[in-house]
């Protein structure tokens, strides 16, 4: 390669070969010499492991007088080496598809960066050092101790005496493979396994920007090495050294300020974590000698909900508290979905108890087999979350006491319930609750084939029953949804353990896979966090078809408007539609009564009629200017087809007609033949209410007819 001199000559290092190149750099104009980084001639050292070409080369400062206090991007020193950090990602996957010649050319891009000053500062922030050779972990939230700092400093102190704690749900520290420990800053429990440690910075407000990675080996090294970046370790006073006695070593994090904010963290504190090792005396006591030997360990951060909004590209101000409803196989993937995202006040509500057959289809593992899925669905969200002070809670009371407890629902202000218990119980009982937070309902349903899940629009408009009416009155236009209504209907008039109801039922004789229930919980958590950070506000229905590829097609349901009215303690939800249609069949017939027949659903449970659709006057009905006789002719024909199609979701709900003349409300007439309605009602056993609707020149009457 031009520029690139090789001297044939081959070393041994451990178990690899190492070259050294000779590069000519190609340096900036007017390079200032004598503050110069980079010479015109650069030696490297390239190792190659016994794992190339699967892994690639690593470079090495070839010089000993090369300044590596004003140099980032460079490891901290092993055996005599000093490697240079080459890439921000995985080199190995990069050298994947390069030859030797492009790292080679790489290497030389490294200095050239370096002489031009493009790799030493980062947008404004601060390049940090490149550890290598670290004997363990320790894990803290990085811009929490550095909070914590900047607190202190302000109270003219210099060192911070910390604790750390074996295992805890809070904040920890992992030393080594096997000992996990916590770091807290106030607080003792004497119980507890307590270690001492201590976080140090300088008391000067000047900010030091060396790059020196020749860590030190020894205490007296420790204290030389603090010193040179302004941090006083000699301040530390013998009392507090006996408390650091209790273990056979200690921990020293090491903050030295930059002048600008470290890349990837809000702080302008670059940690270094040191762990002391005591000595003995003759008589076996600890003592601290300039001997003492020093290694150091690697900072990991804790999952913190905060980085969970990160990593799912979700703000982190979308946190709401929740009741989910329904801890099944459906309700737990989509809620550790939700956890995971860094959604965690939660309320987990279930009185099911997680069984061995759950197993096939359950985000929960065996350890939660016997227990309370609620409870279980709160501690592994705590887990997940150690190092905070978590707000997820359990019950294993059913819905409806939970929204019962005034007390508990002040506590938890909820804002969200989110129902996965594909019980028509629990929908009913949603539906009639005026005060719970804003409901999404979940489930799937036809084995696997479809699901469905409905949002209320939260200003108590749009009810979970409006979408889900809305979803069945598609069976005039699809095949696919009256097919599904039929095929329920023929199951439900034949004894079957595998009825449709929705997958929620707590049985082993449901077949769905694992994989089929993670897809739609995956699709449904998406739809849901949108609803969460307030994308459909007026609330919505989706359903989520299996295609035979195993993919989802993702339907908006197309729900109407209803016009809601309230009598008798029914309540009445007609669609624009019927509306629409009504009033241009009374202006069609002039000063002529007209009227017809309503299609829809009653609920009487939720005491809810639904309207959905008319059927006009048939050809045998006799209209007046005073009266009207509503005709039959086709009308049994086409209620029958009605039905069938619709599994008899649909069918007659009751009857409307018109005064165009007066009265403006209904007539003595009217209240005959709602006489005679009540009187055949009785005699045939009919216990649903019927509706009857009065379409005036100045507005529309409603009334209810009911044995009760």
């Amino acid at each position: 390669m031009n520029g690139v001199s090789f001297d044939n000559k081959y070393y041994k290092y451990k178990s690899s070969i190492v070259i050294r190149l000779a590069l000519s750099i190609e340096l900036p104009t007017r390079y200032d010499a004598s503050t110069t980084l980079v010479n015109p001639n650069e030696s490297v050292f390239v190792e190659f492991s016994p794992e190339y070409p699967d892994r690639a080369p690593r470079a090495y400062i070839g010089r000993n007088d090369f300044d590596f206090a004003r140099t980032p991007h460079i490891y901290c020193e092993r055996d005599g080496l000093r490697p240079i950090c080459l890439f921000r990602g995985d080199g190995d996957e990069w050298f994947a598809n390069m030859e030797i010649e492009d790292f080679v050319k790489h290497i030389r891009s490294w200095y050239e960066d370096l002489a031009s000053g493009v790799n030493i500062e980062d947008g404004g922030q601060f390049e940090p050092l490149r550890l290598e050779g670290y004997t363990g972990t320790l894990s803290y939230d990085y811009e929490q101790l550095s909070s914590e700092i900047e607190k202190a400093a302000d109270n003219q102190k210099n060192f911070l005496l910390q604790f750390f704690v074996r295992w805890s749900e809070k904040k920890i520290i992992r030393l080594t493979s096997r000992n996990t420990w916590l770091l807290k800053t106030s607080g003792f429990d004497n119980e507890k396994n307590i270690q001492f440690g201590l976080v140090c910075w300088g008391q000067s407000k000047e900010s030091c920007d060396l790059y020196d990675t020749r860590f030190p080996r020894t205490y007296s090294e420790l204290i030389e090495y603090s010193s040179r970046h302004g941090v006083e370790l000699e301040d530390v006073n013998d009392n507090d050294l006996e408390l650091l006695k209790g273990h056979a070593s200690f921990v020293v994090i090491l903050a030295i300020k930059r002048s600008h904010k470290l890349i990837g963290v809000n702080s302008f504190y670059q940690f270094v974590n040191f762990e002391v090792l005591f000595d003995t005396d003759v008589d076996g006591k600890r003592i601290l000698t300039p001997s003492s030997k020093v290694v150091f360990h690697k900072h990991e951060s804790p999952f913190t909900t905060n980085k969970a909004h990160e990593i799912s590209n979700l703000d982190p101000e979308i946190n709401p508290s929740l009741i989910i409803a329904g801890c099944g196989a459906l309700g737990s993937k989509v809620a550790l979905h939700l956890v995971r995202s860094g959604i965690t006040n939660i309320l987990f509500s279930d009185p099911d108890i997680m069984s061995e057959h759950n197993l096939s289809r359950h985000a929960l593992l065996f350890n939660s087999v016997s227990h309370f899925k609620s409870d279980e669905m709160k501690k592994i969200t705590n887990l997940i979350y150690y190092h905070e002070n978590m707000e997820a809670v359990s019950s294993v009371k059913e819905i409806k006491k939970i929204l019962e407890d005034a007390e508990l629902i002040k506590k938890l202000a909820p804002e969200y319930i989110l129902d996965f218990t594909a019980s028509k119980v629990v929908f009913n009982q949603l539906i009639n609750n005026k005060n719970k937070p804003t409901a999404i309902s979940a489930a799937i349903f036809d084995n696997g084939k479809f699901g469905l899940l409905l949002s209320e629009d939260g200003n108590g408009g749009l009810r979970l029953d409006d979408i889900l009416v809305s979803f069945y009155a598609q069976y005039k236009t699809d095949s696919y949804i009256s097919n599904y209504l039929m095929s329920e209907k023929a199951q439900a008039n034949e004894p079957s353990s595998l009825l449709n109801v929705g997958l929620g039922c707590n049985s082993e004789t449901f077949i769905l896979a694992d994989d089929v229930i993670s897809l739609f919980a995956s699709s449904m958590s998406m739809t849901i966090k949108k609803i969460l950070s307030g994308n459909y506000p007026d609330g919505g229905g989706w359903m989520y078809r299996l295609r035979e590829d195993g993919s989802l097609q993702i339907q908006k349901i197309d729900v109407p408007q209803f016009y809601c009215y309230e009598l008798d303690n029914w309540k009445v939800r007609i669609t624009d539609k019927v509306i629409n249609d009504i009033i241009d069949q009374t202006e069609a017939s002039g000063d002529s009564e007209t009227g017809g027949y309503l299609i829809g659903q009653c609920n009487l449970k939720t005491k809810t009629i639904h309207v959905i659709d008319n059927i006009e006057a048939p050809e045998d009905t006799i209209h007046r200017d005073d009266y009207l006789i509503l005709g039959k002719s086709g009308l049994r024909k086409k209620l029958s087809q009605i039905e069938r199609r619709s599994g008899s979701t649909f069918g007659y709900v009751g009857e409307w007609h018109s005064h165009p003349n007066g009265p403006e409300s209904f007539s003595v007439v009217d209240y005959r033949e709602f006489e005679k309605k009540a009187q055949e009602m009785a005699a045939f056993g009919i216990t649903k209410p019927i509706l009857e609707v009065l379409v005036t020149p100045v507005d529309i009457k409603y009334a209810i007819l009911a044995l009760s």
